[in-house]
């Protein structure tokens, strides 16, 4: 019993030193690219919503986990005239799906003053073929600096990033007026404006100089100050529904405790199974196992090898494998000695297997023929298996 107890606090302290080993080891980076405010990894956007309110000074910076149209009707609620406040509505995302619904919602909601600045690498196709805009691939190339046509800013030098990070490019069509705000170095234009009634839409293609890995960089954190500095200073709404969802979002159980009935319909499921546990635990006779009786897997085994050696092309070592099989089952069906394969042998084969003598002595012809021959071609192989199988056939139905 003491033995026992030290061995079993050994293998507590061995794991206590493992579970400590793996809370305290380095976690590995997680590259993985949320553009979530609640993300500090290198591509989520904790670093530029805390810096909204800077960018933004004296005004509200709201993180919205709503609809489109929930969070336009909302405020509008919120206000006597039912008009929208004019603010900018900041989507910042990999992927921007813009129904039919909310699409109509925004195009009200910039027609009224404010202002919708969309920061993807997608946009849903509703929204391009509204807005009369495409995506693109710039040329490809080592790095791509982007630039501000903006007067003033066109002394700043190029901010310089990976091709892969800002290669597609914004192209409008002529029926739709833009304004290109930005463009990269080799001529593309990946920061437009839109005009919509009294607001704008202001579109981006290059979401991930929005990021925390970029934002923070010396020289790369300038493009995203920079590029929201061209919309006015009102309330910023930050667009989180379409990377977190609604609040409650992540509860798979959402639907089930919301309503009285169903959680407490969850509660007693769980406390079912927790006497069912409770009461299975205790030990029960283990089940007899069924043994089967041994089965003869000989002829299988022929055919499993005989099939091995013909993907090897080696047919002549196939057929003596199949003669020698068929010559044992000569001495354990007919009792005969194949020791000598003359005449007197055929005869009384054919006599005991009422098998006509012409076949036997074609089968005992090709046979000699295998042995005495030093190469094999497929043609007769396969004639002296079909031999075989035939007197196989005819001995085990007489």
């Amino acid at each position: 019993m003491k033995n026992y107890r030290l061995y079993a606090l050994g293998l507590g302290l061995l794991f206590t030193v493992f579970v400590v080993v793996e809370y305290y080891r380095p976690k590995p980076i997680d590259w993985k690219q949320t553009f979530s405010n609640k993300d500090k990894i290198p591509y989520g956007a904790y670093v530029l919503f805390e810096l909204l309110p800077d960018l933004f000074p004296d005004q509200p910076v709201t993180s919205v986990r709503l609809p489109v149209v929930n969070q336009v009707e909302e405020n509008n609620t919120l206000r006597e005239d039912s008009t929208t406040a004019p603010v900018n509505y900041l989507f910042v995302n990999g992927t921007t799906q813009v129904d039919k619904l909310d699409l109509k919602t925004l195009l009200q909601f910039v027609a009224q003053g404010s202002n919708v600045f969309i920061s993807s690498h997608h946009f849903s196709r509703q929204l391009q073929d509204t807005l009369g805009f495409k995506l693109e691939f710039a040329p490809k190339q080592d790095s791509l600096g982007l630039v501000f046509t903006h007067p003033q800013l066109l002394k700043n030098k190029p901010v310089r990033y990976a091709w892969e990070k800002v290669n597609r490019t914004i192209t409008v069509d002529s029926n739709h007026k833009a304004t290109v705000l930005g463009k990269n170095t080799a001529g593309g234009a990946n920061f437009v404006q839109i005009r919509y009634g009294k607001g704008s839409f202001f579109l981006s293609s290059v979401p991930l100089a929005f990021t925390n890995y970029h934002v923070i960089h010396p020289v790369q954190g300038k493009y995203a100050a920079l590029a929201l500095s061209h919309l006015p200073v009102r309330p910023v709404w930050w667009d989180e529904y379409q990377k977190q969802g609604a609040v409650g979002d992540s509860s798979v159980f959402r639907v089930l405790l919301s309503h009285e009935a169903l959680a407490w319909a969850y509660y007693l499921a769980l406390g079912s199974l927790l006497l069912f546990v409770l009461f299975e635990s205790k030990r029960t006779q283990r089940i007899i196992p069924v043994v089967e009786k041994p089965r003869n897997t000989t002829l299988e085994f022929v055919r499993v090898i005989g099939n091995l050696y013909f993907n090897y092309r080696d047919h002549k070592v196939i057929a003596e494998k199949k003669i020698n099989y068929f010559l044992e089952y000569l001495r354990l069906h007919y009792f005969e000695s194949t020791r000598d394969l003359d005449q007197e042998l055929q005869t009384r084969i054919a006599h005991k297997s009422g098998i006509p003598a012409s076949e036997v002595s074609e089968l005992f012809r090709l046979i000699h023929y295998v042995r005495t021959t030093h190469t094999l071609e497929e043609q007769n192989l396969w004639q002296l298996n079909k031999q075989l199988e035939s007197f196989y056939r005819q001995a085990t139905s007489r």
